[in-house]
């Protein structure tokens, strides 16, 4: 019996080591596994320099991933976005790739899209980074290294470098780039212009901006004859920029390289070359890069960009996946010829100038042919819209003038007391004719602004797709926008004659609350700027006091006073100011509220006119007349006044009064 304890009891030890044993096995399994997680990691990092949602970073990353998942690959992909912008920020993007990096510490690949992206990863010259597998693209090989914080980059001259060249210290597996050549652009100007020897460069704010203003100021040392005349954005806003291009010789050319941001660090994308075209409709433009193509520029020699995501995609798949190690591809994109045909009718180029295998785009038949039907279609609606609103506006004033007409008869009653009985019958029926004449005005103003305002929202609408249609060429989008334009006025004639005729009826109903004043007005002045910002003009508020509660609506009153903002921002000039202020006026027992501006004024003549309707003070400037009138009706039956301030003459300024509380309304 004690031999058999003895064996039990070393059977027992035995099982307990080999259990201690394999939970020890388990766990450093366990470890070793998510170690490998961790150093063998499964994602591919994109870095963007700029925004993933735009265009061609959007398509290039789908591209590589319909690639990279059709070939059988197994990793994910994460994007990030650098959001660079203008060269005041250049010196700060290394620190920002950084930031980024050390959030995906442990990726399988890096994937740089664009110059500002390479620029910075290059510039960390960091081991640790190095050590991963790096892939370039969307970007121009003549490019240039971003100098250290100490120097600014307003007056940098920087040397443009071949960006291939910089790349010996990291892991690239493959880079994809643009080769700009200046010198065939050079040439092909010479051919098509031979007596045009003064070339001017346009460039912009931004990195590529100023990488191609080195690039093309290198190849210009090879080249003779030539009289360089550079716009530069790192020292240009945009309106110097025009004013610029407004002062060069008449023989000149324009080389595009590209205008995103200027000076102010304002981005831009057709107003800019709307600007340029205004002030230099016949200037000969073309494209190094491709920018200003399909709208702006007449051509060019300049990058093939296809098919880069599909490259990236193989590639990541050969050394991810398959594990084979092949030498770095540098690979070169290549250029071709592209003109605008529409262009090169407009500037009356012969064809057989072009170089032998031309690409040609925006080859389409007259607008008015293309869109003969539709043409014809709005304008016949447009032509009954016309109409049917000068006729309720003519049945609209003639019920008004029986209304006038009315008044005149009681008048007349009034003072004939001899044939008051014969008259009084006379007066009720006049009197039922009119009211019945005003409720049909009034149904049919209503109604004929909403039958007017269906089809007109029709072709607000319609239009608004034209304008946005991406294969519209300019002079279709302009035709648009003219017809657009002219829907909106239309637009907000109808409101307008709709609140007047309301406000005459007594239709339009007042929902009184109580508000805070102060507060109130903040938010309508948060509410314009928006448009303030497009105009260029401030909006502030100036109180007496910090608060004030009033009983309004607050309705009729947000559209008193945003009426009377627009009316001062289409008279105020870019830089000006308008001020929105209020103070108590105890002895009335009311608020005047008052909107002043720095325009240019209105004639003491033209005071009591401007509340008339249809009363304008600038024909030239848009805008339907009735916008003050309503205003002055509004506040009037809200127990108040509204009128100009004579004492003010450094622009207008708009006074109205407000009760304080409904008991305070005078009589």
């Amino acid at each position: 019996m004690k031999f058999v304890y003895k064996d039990q009891a070393q059977r027992s030890l035995l099982v307990i080591f080999l259990l201690f044993f394999c939970l020890i096995a388990i766990k450093a399994h366990d470890l070793t596994v998510v170690k490998g997680q961790i150093k063998d990691s499964k994602e591919i990092l994109f870095i963007s320099a700029y925004h993933s949602d735009t265009r061609y970073t959007s398509e290039n990353i789908a591209e590589f991933i319909d690639t990279y998942r059709n070939l059988g690959g197994n990793c994910s992909v994460v994007i990030e976005n650098m959001n660079c912008m203008g060269l005041d920020e250049a010196q700060r993007w290394p620190r920002r790739m950084k930031r980024l990096l050390d959030k995906h510490p442990h990726v399988a690949m890096i994937v740089l899209l664009g110059g500002e992206a390479w620029n910075s990863f290059l510039k960390l010259n960091d081991p640790e980074y190095n050590k991963v597998p790096v892939m370039f693209a969307m970007a121009s090989r003549n490019g240039f290294l971003i100098p250290n914080d100490s120097i600014s980059l307003t007056d940098y001259e920087p040397q443009s470098v071949d960006m291939y060249e910089q790349m010996h210290s990291v892991n690239v597996k493959m880079a994809i780039a643009s080769n700009h050549n200046v010198i065939k652009n050079i040439e092909l100007i010479r051919t098509l212009y031979p007596k045009n020897n003064h070339l001017v460069i346009l460039t912009d704010n931004t990195y590529y901006g100023l990488a191609h203003y080195a690039y093309v100021k290198k190849e210009l040392k090879k080249v003779s004859g030539i009289h360089p005349i550079y716009i530069d954005g790192r020292k240009k806003s945009l309106d110097q920029a025009v004013e610029a291009l407004h002062g060069v010789p008449h023989n000149s050319v324009l080389l595009l390289a590209m205008w995103k941001i200027d000076s102010l660090n304002i981005s831009y994308v057709n107003n800019a070359v709307a600007a340029f075209q205004f002030i230099q409709p016949h200037i000969p433009v073309f494209s190094l890069t491709g920018t200003g193509m399909g709208h702006w520029a007449i051509g060019g020699y300049m990058p093939h960009i296809e098919g880069i995501g599909r490259r990236l995609g193989f590639k990541a798949y050969e050394v991810l996946d398959k594990k084979e190690l092949k030498a770095p591809e540098m690979i070169t994109l290549r250029n071709e010829y592209r003109f605008d045909d529409q262009k090169i009718k407009e500037f009356k180029i012969k064809s057989s100038l072009l170089p032998e295998n031309s690409i040609l785009i925006n080859h389409i038949p007259p607008f008015f042919v293309v869109y003969k039907k539709e043409i014809e279609t709005l304008f016949l609606v447009f032509i009954t819209l016309v109409l049917g609103l000068v006729t309720s506006l003519y049945y609209y004033f003639k019920m008004k003038a029986l209304k006038n007409n009315m008044a005149s008869l009681n008048e007349e009653l009034r003072h004939d007391k001899a044939k008051l009985e014969k008259s009084e019958a006379d007066l009720r029926h006049a009197k039922e004719l009119a009211e019945e004449a005003n409720l049909m005005k009034s149904a049919f103003v209503s109604n004929m602004s909403h039958e007017i305002r269906t089809p007109l929202n029709a072709i607000v609408g319609f239009t608004s797709l034209l304008v946005e249609n991406d294969c519209a060429t300019e002079e279709q989008k302009e035709y648009a926008k003219i017809i657009q334009t002219n829907s909106d006025l239309l637009l907000q004639l109808i409101s307008d004659v709709l609140d007047i005729s309301r406000l005459e009826s007594g239709r339009l109903k007042f929902n009184y609350e109580t508000r805070d004043l102060a507060a109130t007005l903040s938010d309508m002045v948060v509410q314009t700027q928006r448009l303030s910002q497009e105009k260029q003009v401030a909006i502030a508020t100036s109180f007496s006091d910090e608060s004030l509660i009033i009983e309004t609506d607050p309705l009729r009153l947000q559209q008193i006073v945003i009426n009377l903002v627009n009316n001062a921002l289409k008279f105020t000039p870019p830089g000006g100011k308008i001020t929105i202020g209020f103070e108590k006026d105890v002895e009335d027992k009311c608020v005047l509220v008052s909107v002043t501006d720095t325009g240019r004024g209105i004639p003491a003549e033209k005071h009591q006119d401007v509340f008339k309707r249809f009363e304008k003070l600038d024909e030239f400037i848009q805008g339907t007349g009735l916008g003050l009138s309503i205003c002055k009706l509004t506040i009037n039956y809200m127990g108040g006044d509204i009128w100009i301030d004579r004492a003010y003459t450094d622009g207008a300024r708009f006074v109205f009064s407000h009760p304080l509380t409904q008991a305070d309304r005078k009589a």
